[in-house]
C-alpha cells in the first residue's frame, strides 16, 4: 500500500467528501483505511444488568482505500503517489510537485516521550510511601 499510518488523506466520495484527516490504521487484506475523526457511527452495546452497563459508543468505520487520496506535505494538494528506487530503497514521490514524501518522525518521537513521562509518573506514585492515619 502506498498510504501509510500517519499520512494525511482527503476523502473523495461519500458523506465525508472533501474532509481531511490523519490515517489511524490500515487493513491491508481488505484494502481499507481508518481516518481519525471521520466516518463516525454509533454502536449500541447491551449490558447484562450486573457488571456490564448498556451504552452507546462512537466508533470510526474504515474507508475503502480507493475513496481516499494522499495529501502531499510539501505542496498541500491531493496527489497520486509514485515510487522511486534509490540505493535499494523504495521512496514515495508526489506526482504533482515531484518531491519525496517522507514520514514525519518528529511526531512519533513526541508521542513516545509523552508515554515515557507517564510511565515514570506512575512509577514515582507507586514508590511513594502512603502515610497511615491513626484514629484515637
Amino acid at each position: 500500500m502506498r498510504i501509510k499510518k500517519g499520512d494525511t488523506v482527503k476523502i473523495l466520495y461519500g458523506k465525508e467528501r472533501g474532509k481531511r484527516g490523519p490515517v489511524v490504521a490500515i487493513n491491508v487484506k481488505k484494502d481499507r483505511v481508518i481516518v481519525e475523526g471521520l466516518n463516525l457511527y454509533k454502536k449500541h452495546i447491551k449490558g447484562d444488568g450486573q457488571s456490564k452497563v448498556s451504552e452507546v459508543v462512537t466508533i470510526e468505520k474504515p474507508f475503502p482505500i480507493s475513496k481516499v487520496m494522499l495529501i502531499c506535505p510539501h505542496c498541500d494538494k491531493p496527489t497520486r503517489i509514485g515510487m522511486k528506487v534509490e540505493k535499494d530503497k523504495k521512496v514515495r514521490v508526489c506526482k504533482k510537485c515531484g518531491k519525496e514524501i517522507v514520514k514525519d518522525l518528529s511526531k512519533e518521537k513526541e508521542k513516545e516521550e509523552k508515554k515515557e513521562v507517564k510511565k515514570e509518573e506512575k512509577k514515582e506514585s507507586k514508590t511513594k510511601p502512603k502515610s497511615k492515619v491513626k484514629k484515637e
